[in-house]
């Protein structure tokens, strides 16, 4: 092996090398099937012999909670004492959290040498390239991944897909299973222009090769679309409603707690160290793969997995004292469950921090928080290539007049936060990844180990 990367910087960069090579070429604002080349992922994965074709790999997408979901499976496996992979985007501190083993980043030496196995066949493939073509970074992490647990002898491997799914590049990974969790508008036109369109995209997850794929509960236009799409692959369906079900959720302080009920078992009173009606969907998601992928799940197993598990930035709990919820919110859509979890708890005083810039959907947001919190303190982010002008300070002025306190820097806004909160009161911090990254390493919290 030629040594070419020395560091994880290096790494990082040659992740998005033939991407950034092409960018300038990439037409804007169009569908995936015309700016995307995922089979160049395929062509990677047989130049490297074909490791994923060795493995038992879950294919994970939707248009939200796809990083949860494939987390709580991985942690569901694990519990059952397999050694499981987890590859997932984006991160919040390093690149090293994308790809795990037992909830534990790669290493930066182990990131460096495999990105070095594969550099000389990505440059062979990047050399036939012409245009605006270009092997997609989330293809090269996840063939370096799979090359990665490979070695590593894991047993089972969870992948969550970009964006979209047909045109992504993680599917061409050969894979057991594949789960598709809530699907609704977003990324127009890149995943499509209507509901229908963006569902025949997810449902592009699902293939031949699988043995199972599991849905959450679907708008009746999607559901219809996922269900034609196993129909003719010949995979067998699991449906949130129909196979499996959740029910009896309560939140709170301490966690979640709800019953799910599959074909196989009956979980009742589960608790999940995750906040929000939607984490209590996605657990009964992960059970019910769970149930589907091993010979035999056990009771005690999932109540431990799902009772210490933790995710970054997903309506963490990353204080007690005061109670303070973290989420990686930009929409107004995300922001409806941090409201429901604030009402369910029943808080009489909560604080929050907003940090959104100005090409997301901030208005949004603070128009949910607006009726639950006493004061909200607009933030921003230490990342300098993100957006924050002082027209979205007038806009939310206007829309909470002396409500609204302004702190350029997250510090002074905790500070704040935690200076107005009253008794067992609330502080909710909501952001973009970038500020979720710059709280987590405020509170010195590790994003590298999870356990």
């Amino acid at each position: 092996m030629v040594v070419i990367f020395t560091n994880a910087k290096e790494a990082e960069d040659f992740v998005y090398s033939s991407y950034m090579n092409a960018i300038d070429k990439i037409p804007k604002d169009m569908p995936d099937i015309m700016t995307r080349s995922p089979h160049l992922t395929g062509v990677l994965l047989d130049k490297t012999g074909k490791p994923d074709k060795k493995q038992r790999n879950v294919l994970v997408t939707g248009s939200k909670g796809k990083g949860s979901v494939s987390r709580m499976i991985s942690k569901l496996i694990e519990a059952h004492d397999f050694k499981t992979g987890l590859c997932t985007s984006p991160h919040l501190v390093s690149f090293l959290e994308r790809i795990r083993i037992n909830g534990n980043s790669i290493s930066e030496n182990d990131f460096v040498k495999y990105a070095n196995i594969l550099e000389p066949y990505a440059a062979e493939v990047q050399r036939q390239l012409t245009g605006a073509e270009y092997i997609g970074p989330a293809g090269i992490t996840a063939v370096l991944a799979i090359l990665y647990y490979l070695d590593h002898k894991t047993d089972y491997n969870v992948f969550e897909c970009g964006k979209g799914a047909r045109y992504d590049d993680v599917i061409r990974l050969h894979s057991e299973a594949s789960v598709i969790n809530t699907v609704f508008l977003e990324h127009i036109p890149q995943l499509g222009s209507n509901l229908p369109e963006i569902a025949f995209n997810k449902a592009g997850i699902i293939n031949s090769t699988q043995r199972f794929a599991v849905s959450a509960n679907q708008q009746r236009e999607a559901r219809d679309i996922i269900q034609r799409e196993a129909r003719e692959k010949g995979v067998r369906l699991y449906s949130c409603g129909q196979d499996f079900l959740c029910e009896n959720i309560s939140i709170e302080r301490n966690g979640t707690y709800f019953d799910v009920i599959t074909r196989n078992s009956k979980y009742r009173n589960i608790k999940l160290n995750l906040m929000g009606r939607h984490q209590a969907y996605n657990a009964a998601i992960a059970i019910c793969t769970a149930e589907n992928l091993l010979e035999e799940v056990k009771e005690e197993n999932v109540r431990r997995a799902l009772e210490c598990i933790t995710w970054p930035g997903r309506l963490e709990a990353i204080s007690r004292s005061p109670l303070t919820i973290l989420d990686g919110c930009i929409n107004r859509e995300c922001a409806k469950h941090i409201r429901e979890v604030v009402n369910e708890m029943g808080n009489t005083d909560v604080i929050s921090i907003v940090g959104i810039p100005d090409d997301k959907d901030y208005e949004g947001v603070v128009c949910e928080m607006s009726d639950v919190s006493r004061r909200i303190i607009l933030t921003t982010s230490k990342n300098k290539n993100l957006k924050f002008t002082t027209d979205q300070m007038d806009k939310t002025k206007l829309m909470l007049g002396e409500k609204l306190i302004y702190k350029a820097e997250i510090e002074d806004a905790i500070e704040t936060a935690y200076n107005l909160v009253e008794g067992d009161g609330l502080v909710c911090i909501i952001g973009t990844q970038s500020l979720v990254r710059d709280v987590k390493e405020y509170f010195k919290q590790d994003t590298l180990n999870l356990g």
